[in-house]
């Protein structure tokens, strides 16, 4: 498909300087603001996986670690006692919307570059 297959007229700024205008054919329009079903079906499937990942709230416990935890690496601020997180099969935690979107966006853990699948989630229904 051509993308400059659409309509086009010519405007005039004030000084008479020609401007184009283009104009989508309807199919390029729609093209252009809605999702292909394949998208929507992709979607659907990583809100479904993403909602049966554990949650918890932050809880630093009593015992001082280094090796513990402090901050959400995508946000970059420290948890906080109450903060909702989010655990991955990996093991590595996350504020709960950190890690919502990131994982829309790209369904690997952001720490290990772990994938996130329905593989790996299999292991949380043992718990």
């Amino acid at each position: 498909m051509n993308p400059f297959s659409g309509s086009s007229c010519t405007i005039l700024t004030m000084d008479h300087t020609p401007i184009p205008v283009y104009h989508p054919t309807p199919s390029q329009a729609r093209l252009a603001t809605q999702l292909t079903e394949e998208e929507q079906i992709r979607i659907a499937q990583r809100i479904g996986l993403i909602q049966h990942l554990p949650k918890g709230i932050f809880d630093p416990g009593s015992e001082p670690s280094e090796k513990k935890i402090k901050e959400c690496v995508i946000c970059m601020l420290d948890f906080v006692y109450g903060d909702p997180i989010r655990f991955l099969p990996c093991l590595h935690i996350y504020h709960v919307n950190c890690i919502d979107d990131w994982l829309m966006r790209s369904f690997t853990c952001p720490s290990c570059m772990e994938p996130v699948d329905a593989a790996l989630l299999s292991s949380y229904e043992t718990n």
